[in-house]
């Protein structure tokens, strides 16, 4: 809560701010008066419930007054041994890990008026990643942005000592410089509130990342706050990733499961690889469907269990109905072709719009990797190269269905590279539902939650007859504590069950039958509302 002794009406105004954006309540309350009074004047009121009523509404005095509560303090290359670092240790690491021909992904969250992504930009063009790189700048305030996006400059731009690396890529004209195109283009930016549930994300590209830069904006973030981007923040980094925090920062460690590499100038964070410490990371593990009794039953192929995934106990209990197992790709012997089962067509008692992507009356063919291109993925994989994983496995093939089959069985290879097939697969068909399930399917596998939510209503606004997209919802939800949402999901999809007949193929269900996922569905409503202390009948 905001406390302290602020006017009437000022207090509610850093509320919001803390609402919105996170932002911890300010050491020194009398500088904080003092800039949302400046922050009125400019918005031309005198009336603080007014201005918040305007505020709340108008992101243009939002942004204004973000500015106000913090300190865009930047310049080119400020804290220069965060850049040497860079230069000298983590760019010849990528380098030998990945392969000269690895795309460095970089990314500047709070870059304000775009010094910082700048100075990396400058810095990897300087290092010979001209070709191979990419980089990401995001601010809350929208005002930074535009100036960032302006890209003009003074003096005070250029007061630290490393500054001077930046001079060659720009142009003096009277007082300003303005930077030149060849830096500009590099530079992706893009409005993002760290504060929120929205990233990671493949969409903003804010996803397997090499190096973030968030410096000196954690000091301004409450702990609920600090702990979710650390989070998150440690979610984008790709296995092996660095993060640089500034001097004044928080330290990270109780947060995410970060590696912190001590300097002899301070402490940065480091991804631990998968190897290396793959405790801290939640594999992929679609569960088998239980019975209304809570026994499993065996899947279409004579099994029982998850499929090719090892059994791995749920994080926190109750025990999971749901989801089944949809991945359906085994290793194959040397020697010998790798397969996955596509999805059973849809029965011709499926109501219109309840399942996947139509297929043929006939049953498809198998999908099948020779041994010659499942090498050649693999490769890829091991040296980071998803896009070239993906392309190779059959993920941007014009036929959705084959997308689909492909990107599942990229899910036995490496789940984060298919995750990243699914968003590529998407551009191409975005009408698909199914992609849309099976990334949702994927996201919860790595317990990345709110993630996991967004893709599976994208599927089910896609689809809103797909049965398997309201139980994965329902458990999405679930795990979310969301109860009451969670219980409408899974009623939802037993309804859905329910229009079948029961021996019906449930579309999307990997051979699962509607009468039994119909059970299960009413078993997890009926399990939440009794939690609940609610009406189960």
């Amino acid at each position: 809560m905001i406390g302290g002794v602020l006017p009437p009406g000022f207090k509610e105004v850093l509320a919001l701010v803390e609402e919105r954006a996170g932002l911890a309540a300010p050491s020194c309350l009398a500088a904080a008066l003092e800039g949302i009074q400046r922050a009125m004047t400019r918005a031309n009121q005198d009336d603080v419930t007014r201005y918040l009523h305007d505020v709340a509404l108008d992101n243009a005095l939002f942004d204004d007054l973000l500015t106000e509560l913090t300190i865009g303090e930047t310049y080119f290359f400020r804290t220069h041994e965060h850049f040497d670092h860079l230069r000298r240790v983590v760019l010849p690491e990528l380098r030998e890990r990945h392969g000269p021909e690895h795309l460095l992904r970089a990314w500047s969250a709070a870059c304000s008026s775009g010094e910082e992504p700048y100075s990396i930009a400058a810095l990897l063009m300087a290092e010979g990643w001209e070709e191979h790189m990419a980089v990401r700048a995001t601010d809350v305030s929208r005002t930074a942005l535009s100036r960032a996006q302006q890209a003009r400059y003074t003096d005070w731009s250029l007061r630290g000592p490393s500054a001077d690396r930046m001079r060659p890529h720009l142009k003096q004209e009277g007082r300003f410089y303005w930077l030149s195109q060849d830096v500009k283009r590099h530079v992706q930016l893009g409005y993002l509130n760290l504060a929120l549930e929205t990233w990671p994300s493949a969409d903003n590209g804010i996803w397997q990342l090499d190096v973030i830069f968030c410096r000196n904006v954690l000091i301004y973030f409450n702990r609920a706050t600090i702990e979710g981007v650390a989070r998150r923040l440690h979610a984008s980094l790709d296995d092996g990733g660095y993060l640089f925090t500034g001097p004044s920062d928080p330290p990270l460690g109780d947060y995410a499961p970060f590696e912190p590499v001590l300097t002899e100038w301070g402490v940065l964070y480091r991804k631990p690889l998968a190897g290396a410490n793959a405790g801290h990371f939640v594999p992929l593990q679609p569960l088998a469907p239980l019975r209304a009794d809570g026994s499993p039953f065996p899947s279409a192929s004579g099994r029982t269990g998850s499929g090719s995934f090892p059994a791995t106990p749920e994080p926190r209990p109750p025990p999971v109905a749901w989801p089944p197992p949809t991945v359906g790709f085994s290793e194959p012997a040397p020697g010998t072709p790798s397969t996955f089962r596509t999805p059973p067509p849809a029965s011709s008692t499926t109501p219109p719009g309840a399942g996947a992507p139509a297929s043929s009356a006939g049953a498809r063919p198998r999908f099948t990797l020779s041994v010659e291109t499942l090498d050649t993925v693999r490769q890829a994989l091991a040296r980071g190269d998803w896009r070239e994983g993906a392309r190779r496995a059959g993920a941007q093939s014009a036929d959705p269905e084959e997308a689909l089959a492909a990107v599942r069985a990229l899910a036995n290879l490496e789940p984060r590279a298919a995750v990243f097939a699914c968003g590529e697969a998407a551009v191409r068909h975005p009408l698909v539902a199914g992609l849309r399930y099976l990334e949702a399917l994927l996201l919860l596998g790595q317990s990345r939650l709110a993630d996991a939510e967004k893709s599976a209503r994208q599927a089910l606004y896609l689809e809103p007859g797909l049965a398997v997209g309201h139980l994965l919802l329902g458990h999405v939800l679930r795990r979310q504590d969301q109860t009451a949402a969670a219980a409408r999901a899974y009623r939802e999809a037993e309804g859905l069950c329910r229009k079948l007949p029961p021996e019906a193929l449930v579309p999307m269900a990997e051979g699962e039958r509607a009468g039994a996922l119909a059970d299960v569905a009413r078993a997890e409503w009926r399990r939440l509302e009794r939690t609940e202390g609610g009406d189960a009948s």
